[in-house]
């Protein structure tokens, strides 16, 4: 099945509301998001439904808070290629390790920067040298510590134009 990814312009003010809703508490009964849509339930599960084989919602899922869970080490990872033919085993690689959370194609020196988190510091080095730095093509790795963060969110706006839900 091939999925559309719907543009911000298709989509009407409700649908704004409703992603900004869901983006805010994916828990909440679809019976109160349509109370504050002013739509009926039906109406709601059916734009969800929508949203979702159009791609506009990727998955569902938890916010999990990394440290209840043991993993205390976030580090930002620059990677360099020594040339670009070995970027796509790289990035197939990362694509299957959970400690890699996001892979973005960046401008500057370094081709990808990963944002990455681990347990401990030992966890880190073994991630750096077996699984990053090791791989085919990779020149050069450049890792920043993240001490403590002020700001993560998950949240994506969806009002066109700064324009309220």
């Amino acid at each position: 099945m091939v999925r559309r990814v719907v543009t911000l312009r298709e989509l009407d003010r409700t649908d704004r509301h409703i992603l900004a809703l869901v983006q805010q508490d994916a828990s909440l009964a679809q019976a109160e998001i349509a109370k504050r849509v002013g739509l009926s339930t039906a109406a709601v599960h059916e734009r969800l439904k929508k949203l979702e084989a159009a791609g506009v919602i990727r998955r569902w899922t938890a916010v999990v808070d990394p440290t209840a869970v043991g993993v205390e080490v976030t580090a930002f990872v620059e990677v360099f290629f020594e040339h670009p033919r070995f970027e796509k085993g790289f990035i197939e690689r990362v694509m299957k390790l959970t400690a890699v959370q996001e892979c973005h194609h960046i401008t500057g020196e370094f081709s990808l920067l990963l944002k990455v988190r681990v347990a401990d510091m030992a966890s880190l080095q073994e991630l750096l040298l077996e699984q990053l730095s090791g791989h085919e093509g990779v020149r050069q790795t450049r890792t920043v510590m993240v001490l403590s963060t002020v700001k993560e969110d998950t949240f994506v706006e969806t009002s066109a134009r700064g324009e309220q839900p």
